[in-house]
């Protein structure tokens, strides 16, 4: 053989080194491909897991909304009731048997419990009051100067309210300015 002339190798000699060298790329490609997917998941998880815990939280919140909201519709049901059972009270005859009075009251009672255990209580606007319309509802308006105008004078019936919500505004007699009297001339 010749200067120039090579022998010849056998072709897993030759490809031997370039295939390692080719082997450990794929492999370092290979194990970054891994861990960044592997990243993505545990991301997709921790969101997952983050939209699960405010749906569980809106759902709950939702829920003790719908109760209260169905506890208030049966309390403002109530309202009239107990209205009339106060209008009964106060009507009593003088002559009315004691046990039938104490029968009427001891319901009327326990009706006010009722609505008190859950969550409603009842207010009244004392006189000279700011009228409110968020909580009072005007049904007369009295020309008067005992109160400035705009003021409460009188209570026709009590209201309700569950915290800062009014389940039932308070009726009232709000006052406008006294009209002057005529003079004859």
């Amino acid at each position: 053989m010749g200067p120039d002339e090579t022998e010849p190798q056998p072709a897993s000699a030759i490809e031997a080194p370039s295939e390692t060298i080719g082997s450990e790329q794929p492999a370092e490609d290979q194990r970054s491909d891994i861990e960044r997917e592997r990243d993505e998941l545990k991301a997709i998880a921790q969101r997952t897991q983050a939209d699960f815990v405010n749906y569980k939280r809106r759902v709950d919140g939702e829920r003790t909304l719908i109760a209260r909201s169905a506890t208030g519709n049966v309390l403002v049901r109530m309202f009239p009731l107990i209205d009339d059972l106060q209008r009964a009270v106060e009507a009593l005859p003088e002559d009315a048997p004691a046990s039938w009075a104490e029968g009427v009251s001891l319901i009327l009672a326990n009706m006010r419990t009722l609505v008190e255990a859950e969550g409603a209580d009842a207010f009244e606007p004392a006189p000279g009051e700011v009228f409110d319309p968020a909580q009072h509802e005007a049904v007369y308006y009295e020309p008067t100067a005992a109160q400035p105008p705009g003021a409460v004078v009188s209570t026709v019936r009590v209201g309700y309210r569950s915290g800062e919500r009014v389940l039932r505004a308070a009726q009232v007699v709000v006052a406008r300015e006294a009209e002057p009297a005529a003079e004859d001339g």
